[in-house]
């Protein structure tokens, strides 16, 4: 006569039945039958966790040297605070099931990672490095965490990125983060820099979105290192061409060039003339109408040809005029022209003149 068999009640969150399986599992169960779980799930297996390829029967019995030269390796790493190899071969709601060589370790989801743990598939027949935390049981219960190895590898990549961190030095870095003021972009080992919106280019930003993504590679110069290293300037900019080298023999007095309109404001335009030369035209020489704005006229971006008045490279400033604007000397330039003439002496004419009135004078023989 047949019975009718109900499948076991599912295990309710928060019950003893349920906590039991985040107990790390002990040493020497690895090849083992765990013993019976009421929900119908043995314990290696639980949320999912398939065996690993290769494993060994579950009948097969590990030799006891094997777990004993397996835990004098990992109170060798626990006393010299190193690292060794584990395999993740499955996990439960507390954290994860670890084997190193021959015996089963467990390591808590709250120290696989230095911020908050990922989906449990993505940690599964996998290799990864762990720290012994905890030793326990004569070796039958063993606590592992991975977030103490990444701590420790993060330090000495900080360490390492501090020793380059020296104003002038050029270095390799990764946009982190994007503002509106700048780009944050990390030098390694967790160490961060700002490039403001004004080191990025010779040319404007008026967008660091425009210039830079979040990922992209990027060669930046130190310019400050502030606070200890806590605040590091950097610049995109300084590595750029400096326009002003020679600015004089490119662009002589008076010379018409071509340039773009950057932006015009009530006393007049900014014109660019190359990444990183902008010059001013003023209003007073646009010859515009007194109701009219210099933005009317000159809107943002239009091609414009301009006469260059004058440059100053210490000061970094250019004026400008207008295609055919007749330029006059200042007041300043007729004093340079006196000087010079004072330095240079007599011209030749009147040195020949005077040369002549000598000869005149000359008693005759």
């Amino acid at each position: 006569m047949s019975e009718n068999l109900s499948p076991p009640a599912p295990l309710e969150s928060g019950k003893p039945d349920a906590a039991r399986t985040e107990e790390p599992p002990r040493a020497g169960e690895v090849g083992k039958k765990p013993p019976a779980d009421p929900s119908g799930t043995e314990a290696s297996r639980s949320q999912g966790a398939q065996p690993s390829p290769g494993a060994a029967p579950a009948e097969a019995e590990v030799p006891a040297r094997d777990e004993r030269a397996s835990l004098r390796l990992i109170r060798q790493s626990m006393a010299d605070k190193a690292a060794v190899e584990g395999k993740v071969i499955g996990w439960n709601n507390g954290g994860f099931h670890v084997v190193i060589g021959d015996l089963t370790a467990f390591c808590p989801r709250s120290e696989m990672e230095i911020g908050q743990a990922e989906s449990p598939k993505r940690y599964l027949d996998k290799t990864f490095h762990f720290r012994p935390l905890k030793i326990q049981k004569k070796g039958r219960r063993i606590v592992l965490s991975r977030a103490a190895h990444l701590k420790a590898e993060l330090a000495k990549r900080r360490a390492e990125a501090r020793k380059r961190l020296v104003e002038g030095a050029v270095l390799e870095g990764r946009v982190a983060s994007l503002t509106d003021f700048g780009a944050f972009v990390d030098l390694g080992g967790g160490i961060q820099g700002l490039v403001h919106v004004s080191e990025m280019s010779r040319q404007r930003v008026a967008d660091p979105g425009e210039k830079l993504a979040v990922g992209q590679k990027v060669m930046v110069k130190v310019h400050k290192v502030e606070k200890k290293g806590k605040r590091i300037s950097l610049s995109m900019r300084a590595l750029e061409p400096d326009p002003w080298q020679g600015i004089l023999k490119r662009y002589p007095r008076g010379s018409l060039v071509r340039g773009r309109v950057e932006k015009a404001t009530s006393f007049g335009a900014f014109i660019e003339l190359e990444p990183g030369l902008t010059g001013l035209l003023p209003a007073s020489a646009m010859s515009i109408p007194r109701e009219t704005t210099p933005a009317r006229v000159y809107p943002s971006g239009k091609e414009v040809s301009v006469q260059i008045v004058s440059i100053d490279p210490k000061r970094q400033r250019i004026s400008l005029a207008p295609e055919g604007w007749a330029l006059e000397g200042t007041r300043r330039d007729y004093k340079t022209y006196v000087k010079d003439q004072q330095r240079s002496g007599p011209t030749a004419e009147f040195r020949a003149l005077a040369d002549a009135f000598r000869k005149l004078q000359r008693p005759v023989d």
